[in-house]
């Protein structure tokens, strides 16, 4: 079974590019508990890419959007509780841990995503989800996520 500190200690590893084992952790369990992660979870990760624009209309890029949003992902991370629950539903965590730029219009992202329902994690991959443009107000910026490209998958039953 995945548990909720499997997934921790995963997106902890994955943030830092090192292999973990932790048995015991307060800390873990700590942001297990605040971000109500489910004890058993279905996860994906992987690389997706996101515009972003001045405006909801999204004729504009927003180039600073872009790069403070890249260099704030990879200063502290990004734990995003109820993950585009506009799309997916309530519940998914999402744990972005590097950005890069690839272009004048288009951010990379590298993230591990974890849900209690197998069918989020599914929408999740899917080619075909759309994503609607959505407010960020730390930066002031309109981003419009592209589709997900999940790696890896895990499922409750696959063992850590």
């Amino acid at each position: 079974m995945v548990s909720a500190r499997a997934i921790l200690v995963g997106l902890l590893a994955a943030s830092t590019g090192c292999a973990l084992h932790v048995p015991n952790s307060l800390l873990l369990d700590s942001v297990a508990e605040a971000v109500a992660l489910p004890m058993f979870t279905w996860s994906a990760n992987g690389t997706h890419t996101a515009k972003a624009y001045t405006t909801k209309q999204a004729n504009v890029t927003s180039a600073r959007g872009l790069k403070e949003d890249c260099e704030n992902i990879n200063l502290n991370r990004k734990l995003a509780t109820d993950f585009r629950s506009d799309v997916l539903g309530d519940g998914v965590t999402g744990f972005f841990y590097k950005c890069e730029q690839i272009s004048s219009t288009t951010n990379k992202y590298w993230f591990t995503i974890s849900a209690g329902d197998e069918a989020q994690i599914d929408k999740l991959c899917g080619a075909d989800t759309k994503y609607p443009i959505v407010y960020d107000s730390q930066h002031k910026t309109w981003f419009i996520d592209e589709p997900f490209d999940c790696t890896q998958r895990t499922s409750p039953s696959q063992p850590w």
